[in-house]
């Protein structure tokens, strides 16, 4: 008899959270052998157009919890603002991989820094402000990058503040939060690693992508980053050592700055898949979402065969209207290096991704120049 535990295939995952991230798991899942329960209040959450079951009701709802604890046999998540007393309590007799301990950890800029900082990790100056008085104490000098403690995402509740006018600006519109205030990071690019653990010791981790960001919104990753090896092998060295100091199972990502001296700074944790991952479903041998689905339910988490150079662009809000006239279509269908993705996203939104393209081949620089040139065809 196998002494290896393992969910068995057959067995019912559940995810919180409906988005594209709980989708593309969703499907890795069902083609691996497993049912899925989705659980998001919006009934027309994109992941449920592949679930087994489908849950609509408020994360608050008691008679819920206990309803979706006996149909799933273990549970993750695809976001890290679902509340997190759900997830303590579904800990409670469920297997929940990551658990309410890192999720706690990403709900709270502070917490997260605090980690960061008291694990000797480098990290960008900061500091901690309780309320609007406390700024007048701040030491960091401007220009700043001024973030709240909770519920910030996709460049929400972030403000840049260079002077004092601006300051004074934000202070009128701010009150009843805590902050984070950061020094503005003289850096050359922006990357980002995902890590898989089995919450056993071993960790393995994807390469880097190189990102560029749009209004705080992920426009495009690229990989293999145009990095040296050196670089990124140092990325994803400390990216496993900030993991692995979590002790928790699961697929998380690691978001950086390489600064303009070569440093590089920890810039936050998400305990889950990433947006700047989705390449790993056509690009690796096994994508982030298999790798969540390995590490939920006791399969080997194993490293990842590269196999080709990608270029991810996301599509924002009204450029998926626009994407969808039927000269842009045919022009992006009749490039072989191309694969477009849409959500499913009943409501458009301005910056909120709507899908992505991922373009795939041998050059990064005519990746790259295909994605450039998508962008420029979706602002005319």
């Amino acid at each position: 008899m196998s002494s290896v535990s393992l969910v068995p295939p057959g067995s019912t995952l559940g995810m919180l959270g409906g988005g594209q991230l709980g989708g593309f798991f969703t499907e890795a899942a069902l083609r691996m052998g497993y049912k899925v329960a989705v659980w998001d209040p919006d009934p027309l959450a994109p992941a449920k157009r592949h679930a087994t079951h489908s849950i609509d009701a408020s994360f608050d709802d008691e008679e819920q919890i206990k309803i979706f604890s006996n149909i799933v046999d273990a549970i993750s998540f695809e976001w890290e603002n679902v509340p997190n007393h759900l997830v303590s309590k579904l800990e409670n007799g469920n297997l929940v991989k990551p658990g309410s301990k890192s999720l706690k950890l990403a709900q709270n800029r502070i917490e997260e820094k605090t980690f960061l900082s008291s694990n000797t990790f480098p990290v960008t100056s900061h500091e901690f402000v309780l309320n609007v008085e406390e700024f007048k104490a701040i030491k960091v000098p401007k220009p700043w990058i001024v973030k709240t403690a909770t519920l910030g995402y996709d460049g929400h509740g972030q403000w840049k503040v260079e002077n004092d006018n601006q300051e004074s600006e934000l202070l009128k519109t701010i009150h009843g939060e805590s902050w984070v205030i950061e020094a503005v990071v003289d850096y050359r690019l922006e990357m980002s690693v995902i890590v898989v653990s089995d919450g056993k010791g071993d960790l393995i981790a994807y390469p880097p992508t190189e990102n560029t960001h749009e209004g705080g919104i992920l426009r495009m990753s690229i990989s293999p980053p145009r990095l040296t090896n050196e670089i990124q092998n140092r990325a994803v060295e400390l990216a496993k050592e900030v993991i692995g100091s979590l002790g928790d199972a699961g697929v998380f990502c690691v978001e950086m700055f390489l600064t303009t001296k070569d440093e590089i700074l920890v810039n936050e944790i998400a305990p889950r898949p990433h947006n700047s991952g989705h390449h790993t479903i056509e690009a690796f041998s096994i994508s982030q979402y298999e790798s969540q689905v390995r590490a939920l339910v006791g399969l080997p988490v194993i490293k990842p065969d590269f196999l080709n150079a990608s270029v991810l662009l996301n599509i924002l809000g009204e450029e998926a209207n626009i994407l969808n006239d039927s000269d842009h279509q045919f022009k992006l269908y009749s490039d072989s290096s191309a694969r477009l993705y849409m959500y499913g996203k009943q409501s458009v939104r301005p910056r909120r991704k709507m899908g992505h393209v991922m373009f795939l081949g041998n050059s990064v620089a005519s990746l790259i120049s295909k994605a450039e040139n998508t962008v420029l065809a979706l602002k005319v």
